[in-house]
């Protein structure tokens, strides 16, 4: 759910800065945009299961359910010694989910910063007009009264 709310936020991001940068096909970078996100973060979701693949455990038949049963994963027959338990489980969990949607904004925010707005990639012009975008946001719910 987070990352349908952040590609919502990252094409409303990319359809303002090609609106400003007054590049032709606004929708088009728009929506480019966001399926390049959706690629990258699906991309980054199978590195991911490479990962868990590549420390040899095996996660056994309970962790590949049917998508109806919403009960726990675990990641070893009987429920301990999977990749996934104590202090380094939990980093590697965070890591596993923060991820994809980190590397598939920052794939979009150097397309953007290249080829939008045609300026020389640094950490302020990656992150540029993403305060704007949500003061505009907040302005909006304002009445004109």
């Amino acid at each position: 759910m987070f990352g349908g709310v952040l590609a919502i936020l990252i094409a409303i991001w990319v359809f303002r800065t090609a609106v400003q940068a007054k590049t032709g096909n606004v929708i088009l970078w728009t929506a480019g945009a966001a399926i390049l996100f959706f690629v990258v973060q699906m991309l980054f979701y199978n590195i991911n299961i490479f990962i868990i693949d590549g420390f040899g455990n095996d996660v056994g038949g309970d962790y590949e359910r049917d998508l109806t049963d919403i009960g726990d994963r675990i990641t070893s027959s009987g429920g301990s010694g999977g990749i996934q338990e104590g202090f380094f489980g939990t980093v590697l969990g965070i890591l596993f989910e923060l991820l994809p949607l980190f590397m598939a904004w920052l794939t979009v925010a150097f397309i953007r910063t290249k080829y939008i707005l045609k300026e020389e990639i640094n950490v302020k012009n990656l992150t540029s007009g993403i305060s704007g975008m949500f003061v505009d946001i907040k302005n909006s719910f304002k009445s004109s009264e």
